[in-house]
C-alpha cells in the first residue's frame, strides 16, 4: 500500500476472540467498518450526516486475507487508503498491524456503492 489516507487504532476485545484468545475472523468486518467510519469523519463526514443527506453507502464487496492472528488485548493499527473512486462507488484498501510492528496481520478491501433511500445509484458525496 502506498501512504495511507488515514490510520485508526483499536484494541482487540475479549468478546472478539475465540477460546484461544485469537481474534475471530468475523471481528475483522466490524474493525474495517470502524476504521472506514473514522476515515470518513476525518474527511468531515459521518455516516449520520451522509444518510441525513439522502445517501446510503452499501458494502457490495469485502475481501480479507488473514496473514497472522490478532490476539486478545493487541493494539492494532488499521491503515486506510482510497484505491479507486468512481462517480457512485468507492474502493478502500486496509492494512492491519499490531502497533509498533511492521509485519502485516491482514490485508483487506471493501467496495461501497452510493445509493438513495430507494436503492437507486447516486453520486458519492463530495469529499469522500
Amino acid at each position: 500500500m502506498t501512504e495511507p489516507d488515514y490510520r485508526h487504532r483499536l484494541r482487540v476485545r475479549y468478546a472478539e476472540t475465540d477460546t484461544g484468545r485469537v481474534a475471530h475472523h468475523g471481528s475483522y468486518a466490524a474493525w474495517l467498518e470502524e476504521a472506514r467510519t473514522e476515515w470518513m469523519r476525518s474527511r468531515g463526514h459521518s455516516y449520520h450526516s451522509i444518510e441525513a443527506g439522502g445517501c446510503f453507502l452499501m458494502v457490495t464487496e469485502m475481501r480479507c486475507r488473514y496473514l497472522s492472528p490478532a490476539r486478545y488485548d493487541d493494539e492494532l493499527e488499521i491503515a486506510v487508503r482510497v484505491k479507486e473512486r468512481k462517480r457512485a462507488s468507492l474502493e478502500l484498501e486496509y492494512e492491519l498491524r499490531r502497533v509498533g510492528e511492521e509485519s502485516l496481520l491482514a490485508v483487506a478491501m471493501t467496495r461501497l456503492a452510493s445509493v438513495d433511500r430507494d436503492g437507486r445509484v447516486r453520486r458519492l458525496p463530495t469529499g469522500l
